[in-house]
């Protein structure tokens, strides 16, 4: 009886290393990294559809290999071949689902097409794979401004400078969501930091310029109050004289009126 189960358990063996057999004759991990290195000089001379080739025949020579599948989904994006991105990136998180690079390569894919609550919840992962990794809570936060969670969007890239705090575009995507939180004063020292990093950056420099013109101190507005309304003039008092002399004019006047009529009475008319 001992005899007939060893006999079955070789045979069990025996099978399973045949199944696998022509897989593992195929994988070939030099010439699968020699065209790798290829693929990656052809992405820097911006040839996409050559690098295409060289990764594919890479990943034909080692269907095992993770990192080969980022390297041609990354093509892919950047082709805004974004099915065929997604695919490959997918098939990498399949192949090492305990690392993070998976989930931020998918997040930053979805991401380009502004599929935000889908690259969330990879961020979400990548996150909860690997929490001292500064990237993954950078691009969270990247999504979290996206869905205008503000507060969220700090917190992450708070998180991410703690961690690296040589990085100038944490600091300036910390430094939109303090701008579009109004919070021009926490903002300032975000973009000084990564100006600080990136000297010659203009659109930096633009950007402080115009934060600083955001906290300038509005002069105060002078209240011109309008004039008081200009006074009746009032009629000056008439001088003493004048009055006596008035007075005796009309009294002259008077008498020279009664003289008329009673010369009338006398003459008879």
């Amino acid at each position: 009886m001992t005899t007939v189960n060893t006999r079955l358990i070789t045979l069990a063996a025996a099978l399973l290393i045949l199944a696998t057999a022509p897989e593992a004759l195929a994988a070939d991990p030099t010439g699968a990294a020699a065209h790798g290195n290829k693929g990656n000089e052809l992405v820097k001379a911006s040839k996409y559809d050559e690098a295409i080739v060289e990764f594919t025949k890479a990943i034909d020579l080692n269907k095992g290999d993770a990192r080969l599948w980022n390297d041609r989904g990354r093509v892919y994006r950047a082709m805004s071949k974004f099915p065929e991105a997604l695919a490959d990136f997918t098939k990498s998180i399949e192949l090492a689902p305990k690392s993070e690079v998976g989930y931020i390569e998918r997040g930053q894919t979805n991401m380009s097409q502004n599929q935000f609550d889908a690259a969330l919840v990879d961020y979400n992962k990548a996150v909860e794979l690997a929490p001292a990794n500064p990237v993954c809570y950078d691009r969270r936060g990247f999504a979290f401004y996206s869905l205008k969670k503000y507060e969220d969007a700090i917190k992450d890239y708070s998180l991410s400078i703690e961690k690296v705090q040589t990085n100038p575009l944490t600091y300036n995507r910390r430094a939109d969501a303090y701008v579009a939180m109004n919070d021009f004063a926490k903002a300032l020292p975000d973009l000084q930091a990564a100006l600080k990093l990136k000297p010659d950056d203009f659109d930096i420099t633009q950007r402080i310029q115009y934060v600083q013109a955001k906290l300038a101190t509005p002069r105060p507005v002078v209240s011109t109050a309008p004039p008081p309304p200009t006074p009746t003039p009032t009629p000056e008092p008439m001088d003493m004289r004048m009055k006596i002399g008035i007075g005796a004019g009309g009294l002259v006047l008077l008498i020279i009126l009664i003289i008329i009529v009673a010369r009338k009475k006398n003459r008879g008319y």
